[in-house]
């Protein structure tokens, strides 16, 4: 037990970095200052997304409660943690157990596989039972109060917390390792880890549209059918949403009423609960490292003959398309990167492609929206401005350009390119990122509300110009504090606070120019407003520009 806990600790403080912060108090008091402010304002950050998290489902239970259904609550709160932890925990499993460099040197120690693996696991399921407690502690008291219930409930609740995250994580651990033992992949992680991610997210939105089609499908049926069932069963909701998660069942079953077979349901729980983790421990005892080392074999490109090799070596090309390309391949051949940066402006656009099918929005609400957009077209217009900003203040691609490249950033101090062509090159990779995130949005539009060429041409001008200074502040930030330390490369995005930074600052910028703008539209002009945020637009991004262009070489060399 005592290797165990040995284990766990080195694979948490090699997550977390936990060793240079101590260093750092010691030996570099600016950068552990730095360090510092982003552990204090992170969670501060988040205040509000919590509080707005918890009124949420207070609002939920209440409404819940007015037709009798309180007992789809636990369930339902269940589900959508469980499929939080099964999207994110892809990133974190295959980051720990496929992408560390540890395993590699523990392997030679008289170490048993099966402490490794438990280990490594136990170090994700750490950080995952502080993301389920902080989810779903507030539902659990939400009914606990709501419904009057005692002591009783309050322990069989604390039993379901800790089954929460294991549960998933298990098998979704032991799943990874088969598909990764399979020898069809061996040389191709990077590229499954973008696919796992994707299904993931594929999974998800799925589940919802096949949800809503069974509610709309129901609801076209007879909707007095539908309203008579949840008024005289009370558990009609929790039947329809629980096939999603089977053992939500379980969960319900043990917490809304409590008798003596509310012991056996969470006993039954935490029996599949601990067969899962045995299984995931059985699979990782007999793939997992049979992947680990074939997977170091990688495939053979076609190899160049002399005079190809040749005319490429001897290729020359702009500074600024060099540096686009470079940072361009980063971004799409790391799969952290790349989920981070360009899946960001797919998901979002589908997402939202998916919600208004669910929607079913009638000829008339479709019309009222058309008729609005002819009577304001201005409204509209800066609605999508501030959407295609979005994609640029969300992206890290500036924010994180040099971070990225670690401790190879050396290569960046040596290249013969100016420092224009550095700002135009990094800016250039994430104005391509955003763009597909327009593309992806107009494209969605299209099949609900036609816009005129003119709104087109308009509004993605304007928001590629609007992120130009976000995107430059990014560049300008992540140039002044770059995160070059790390060993993995999920660190130098998830734990780089210049991406928070620019998300924040960038987003109130656009929101107040935006907002004054709109005013101006409004009470002057529109065109007096469209002039207006070209030009504020193009003074600050005139102005990063000379800043970066000056201070770059200089601070270059003191990486």
């Amino acid at each position: 037990m005592k290797e165990l806990i040995n284990l766990t600790k080195l694979f948490i403080n090699d997550s977390l970095g936990l060793s240079l912060f101590f260093y750092n108090r010691t030996n570099n008091k600016k950068e552990f200052s730095k360090q510092l402010f982003t552990l204090i304002i992170v969670p501060i950050a988040l205040i509000p997304a919590f509080f707005f998290y918890v009124f949420f489902m207070i609002a939920l239970y209440t409404g819940l409660k007015v037709i009798d259904q309180t007992s789809v609550f636990l369930s339902a709160g269940y589900i959508f943690i469980s499929f939080l932890i099964i999207v994110f925990g892809i990133m974190y499993i295959l980051s720990v157990f496929y992408f560390s460099k540890n395993t590699e040197e523990l392997i030679s120690l008289p170490i048993t596989p099966r402490k490794i693996i438990i280990s490594k696991f136990a170090s994700i399921l750490i950080f995952e039972y502080a993301f389920a407690a902080l989810l779903f502690v507030p539902v659990l008291i939400i009914y606990g109060v709501g419904e009057g219930m005692g002591l009783g409930y309050a322990i069989l609740a604390l039993v379901v917390l800790l089954t929460l995250p294991l549960l998933p994580l298990s098998l979704e651990t032991a799943l990874i390792m088969l598909i990764m033992r399979s020898s069809r992949v061996k040389g191709r992680k990077d590229f499954l880890q973008i696919i796992f991610v994707f299904l993931a997210i594929a999974l998800v939105i799925g589940v919802q549209f096949w949800f809503g089609t069974q509610v709309s499908s129901s609801a076209e049926v007879d909707f007095q059918i539908l309203l008579n069932s949840l008024l005289t069963n009370n558990e009609s909701l929790l039947n329809s949403i629980g096939y999603f998660f089977p053992s939500s069942f379980l969960v319900a079953w043990g917490l809304n009423r409590l008798t003596l077979m509310s012991v056996v349901w969470i006993f039954s729980l935490v029996l599949i609960t601990t067969l899962s983790f045995g299984f995931m421990v059985f699979i990782g005892e007999r793939f997992y490292f049979t992947s680990l080392v074939s997977g170091k074999i990688a495939r053979k490109g076609r190899t160049l003959s002399g005079i190809e090799r040749g005319k490429f070596l001897g290729k020359k090309g702009h500074g600024a398309m060099a540096i686009f390309s470079m940072d361009m391949r980063l971004l799409l051949r790391t799969p952290v990167y790349f989920f981070n940066n360009v899946s960001v402006v797919i998901i979002v656009p589908l997402v939202l492609l998916v919600s208004l099918s669910f929607a079913e929005l009638s000829p008339e609400n479709i019309n009222g929206v058309r008729e609005f957009y002819r009577e304001m077209p201005m409204v509209i217009n800066f609605m999508f401005i501030g959407f295609f900003v979005f994609f640029g203040g969300t992206s890290a691609t500036t924010a994180t350009t040099f971070s990225r490249e670690g401790k190879a950033s050396w290569l960046t101090r040596i290249v013969p390119v100016s420092a224009s062509d550095q700002i135009i090159g990094r800016t250039a990779s994430a104005l391509i990122v955003q763009s597909l995130g327009i593309l992806c949005t107009l494209i969605g539009v299209y099949f609900f509300m036609p816009l005129t060429l003119t709104t087109v041409l308009l509004t993605v001008i304007m928001g590629l110009i609007g992120s130009l200074p976000i995107l430059l502040f990014g560049l300008f930030i992540d140039m002044n504090r770059p995160l070059l330390d790390w060993d993995n490369p999920q660190k130098a995005v998830k734990n780089n606070m210049n991406v928070m930074i620019t998300l924040f600052i960038g987003m109130f910028y656009v929101v107040m120019l935006i907002a004054i703008c709109g005013a101006l539209g409004y009470f002057v002009n529109q065109w007096v407003s469209y002039a207006v945020y070209i030009i504020v637009s193009l003074i600050i991004t005139i102005a990063f520009y000379k800043k970066i262009n000056k201070d770059l070489e200089k601070r270059l060399l003191a990486f």
